[in-house]
């Protein structure tokens, strides 16, 4: 049960890691697109106006990327009802990358307003303390990984494929990594 129960957390951590790794390499990204966006008068704009917004005002801005990219899943919803697949799955993506992006913009725009919730701070320290402990659920699990791909020669650059591929092998019929 003990060892189920590990299992079950490690499976929540890497997931948790995994959208955070999303976050992590996906943020940029959809910022150098919002920066290619000629509106640069609209975003300092839509800035001054939140700066002029108490903490919960503030807190209520984060609606509109929901509110906004909604609409949008409907109309990628009716592309898939239309078996147009290829257009359904673009405009849903769209529709997350298009949400995604504007909550970052908002968030970093007034992280520090946020902070000055405290039941805001509290959960995000939350949100911190939760990334520390999937990092320590998963990093174990990371090495010992790596060392198997090592000693298999998959990483590192040793020996012909034929061979890496006998070695990892051998790994798997033993029951694991290193």
């Amino acid at each position: 049960m003990l060892r189920l129960k590990r299992i079950l957390w490690t499976a929540v951590a890497v997931c948790f890691l995994a959208v955070s790794w999303l976050w992590d390499r996906l943020a940029p990204l959809i910022r150098a697109i919002i920066d290619l966006i000629p509106l640069e008068r609209v975003k300092q704009a839509v800035i001054a106006f939140m700066d002029r917004l108490e903490p919960y005002p503030t807190l209520a801005i984060f609606l509109i990327p929901l509110f906004a990219s909604e609409p949008i899943k409907v109309g990628a919803f009716w592309f898939f009802t239309q078996k147009q697949w290829l257009a359904g799955v673009a405009t849903y993506l769209f529709a997350e990358v298009m949400r995604f992006g504007l909550v970052a913009f908002l968030f970093t725009a007034c992280k520090d307003k946020l902070l000055s919730i405290p039941w805001f701070a509290r959960l995000y320290a939350l949100f911190v303390r939760a990334h520390e402990w999937a990092h320590a659920q998963v990093d174990p699990l990371r090495a010992q990984i790596r060392a198997a791909l090592v000693e298999a020669g998959l990483i590192g650059g040793k020996g012909p494929l034929l061979r890496r591929l006998r070695a990892l092998w051998r790994i798997a019929r033993r029951g694991g990594a290193a």
